[in-house]
């Protein structure tokens, strides 16, 4: 058959015959999830919550959960690899060694053997169909879970929009519970302790790296509180479980199924990440973004170098006349890092001041001493933060700051903690971690970590004059800025979710959703092959 005519056939359940219907026909029905999270977030079982939801609501659809332990249990099989069963710690510390073995070779190995797996399931369904050629079935893989950038930076480019990387966002205190309730009991304190932090960041360039991968995310989702709770002996369903309903508003944006808008927190977030990526920065880009109590967007900041007249560089540099400022971010004069350099200094001075120390060769004992607090120090950057650029940009706008909600791309350092407090915010939301930040260690009189039992301090302070009872006095003194992590959409996915890229009525103005819709745009063939059928269905037929 010809390719013209193959391609007629493809579209024959089309009324048209032209490029974007020959294209429509080469779109794929499929779509990855990927679940990452810190140990103890109960991957896995947001993993089984999803199957559950898609499978409910998208019944003609196959829905394939593939474990990452089972497939590196697979593969160190199949190497001759042993794996220690004695406890559920062993088998998981083995599990950390198989993966460090594979991405040693390649860190986005065990996302190929992941893809071996989908491409394995694929083919056994399409094999059971009478017309292959036919299929346009509609096939939905599960990923649990991932712990590299690697893996998700192969996935994203090879699925690209048909990917959706899920991040399960845990409180440490339930998570650590979950871990000795139900994993580690038989373990030793400091071997779980290894074990956590190995998953965070082994420190190896191909070891396990959650907290990087984590904030890579698509859509956040919050599996803090336990799914069942015990009601007199019984277990009984959790009604401050809400993972279903969170995920079945993914469900419903992926697949168009709802007209879902964005909430007051992904709208601040997004604006966070546009903010984000005006900074210079040689370190790296951040972005905040303040709203009042009512979600309204009062101001945004990024990290970048302040201007003498207010603001930072690259923002409100235009003058009358056509006068251009002289720009003296660190990428355009200094060409250099001020905070590095005067580590480089500190470190040349205890040297210098300490005679035994010039017996190590330099750039091993330099190397040595950057690994320490040294290498940690913030003060010596010439950078505004972005959260103290978005307060005093309110401030400068006329704006109060008391009540307003702070949405920031990275975790607030100590610094920026102490002048949150101060400006009398109510609440902090966070995508990426910030190890370097002592703000709870610091400032853990003022800052809470969970939301269980937390008021807005705003709320309490309004309340003053009308308290009455001991309670309420005890709540006063528990008053304290609420540091959480994001959940929802985020900002990497805002314009997927959001933007109206589809009719939503018919020619008599109804409204119209229509078929589940996945919004993947995933092609079956490489580009080349679309270029060919494209050009060569533009053609005549020869008679």
């Amino acid at each position: 058959m010809s390719v013209a005519r193959e391609l007629k056939k493809e579209a024959s359940n089309d009324t048209g015959t032209g490029a974007s219907t020959v294209l429509k026909g080469l779109i794929s029905k499929e779509l990855i999830f990927g679940v990452v999270g810190p140990v103890g977030s109960g991957t896995s079982w947001v993993a089984a919550a999803l199957s559950e939801q898609l499978k409910k609501g998208h019944k003609d659809s196959e829905v394939y959960t593939i474990k990452a332990s089972e497939v590196l249990e697979m593969w160190a099989l199949e190497q001759g690899m042993p794996i220690d069963r004695s406890s559920s710690l062993t088998r998981a510390t083995a599990l950390q060694d198989i993966g460090d073995k594979i991405r040693e070779g390649d860190t986005a190995g065990v996302s190929v053997l992941l893809m071996s797996s989908i491409q394995q399931k694929r083919d056994a369904s399409i094999a059971l169909l009478k017309d292959k050629a036919g299929d346009n079935k509609t096939r939905i893989y599960i990923l649990d879970s991932l712990k590299h950038p690697a893996e998700v930076a192969l996935l994203r480019s090879v699925y690209q929009e048909a990917f959706c990387l899920i991040g399960v966002v845990c409180e440490n205190d339930k998570r650590e519970a979950r871990l000795t309730d139900r994993k580690c009991v038989d373990s030793k304190a400091d071997l779980v302790r290894d074990f956590v932090n190995r998953d965070q960041d082994s420190g190896l360039d191909h070891g396990q790296k959650v907290a990087d991968t984590f904030h890579l995310s698509d859509f956040f989702v919050d599996n803090t509180p336990e799914r069942f709770i015990d009601i007199d002996g019984l277990k009984e369903e959790n009604p401050d479980w809400d993972v279903n309903e969170q995920l079945g508003r993914l469900i419903d944006i992926l697949s168009h199924q709802k007209i879902v808008r964005p909430s007051a927190s992904e709208t601040g977030m997004f604006h966070a990440y546009g903010a984000q990526m005006t900074s210079s920065c040689l370190s790296r880009q951040v972005g905040a973004a303040l709203t009042d109590r009512f979600g309204n967007i009062v101001s945004t900041g990024t990290n970048e170098v302040p201007n003498a007249g207010g603001g930072v560089y690259g923002e409100n540099d235009n003058f009358p006349n056509g006068f251009e400022r002289e720009d003296h971010r660190c990428s355009v004069s200094n060409k250099y890092c001020s905070s590095n350099r005067e580590q480089d200094d500190i470190i040349h001075d205890l040297i210098n001041t300490i005679p035994e120390l010039e017996k190590t060769e330099f750039q091993k004992l330099k190397k040595q001493l950057k690994s320490t607090r040294i290498g940690k120090l913030l003060e010596f950057s010439r950078a505004v933060h972005a959260e103290m650029d978005a307060l005093l940009s309110a401030g400068r706008k006329g704006h109060s700051t008391v009540g307003g909600k702070l949405y920031v791309t990275t975790f607030p350092c100590h610094y920026c903690a102490r002048h949150i407090v101060s400006a009398g915010i109510d609440e902090v939301q966070y995508i990426e971690p910030y190890p370097k930040s002592l703000a709870f260690k610091l400032h853990g009189d003022a800052i809470a970590q969970t939301t269980q039992e937390w008021i807005a301090p705003s709320n309490i302070i309004a309340k003053l004059s009308s308290i009455t009872n001991t309670n309420e006095e005890l709540a006063i003194t528990q008053i304290k800025v609420l540091f959480k992590p994001f959940t929802g959409v985020a900002p990497r996915m805002y314009r997927l979710a959001f933007m109206k890229n589809r009719s939503l009525k018919s020619k008599t103005g109804d409204m119209e959703i229509g078929e589940p819709d996945w919004a993947s745009g995933l092609l079956r063939v490489s580009y080349q092959e679309v270029e060919k059928r494209l050009i060569t269905n533009s053609k005549p037929e020869q008679p």
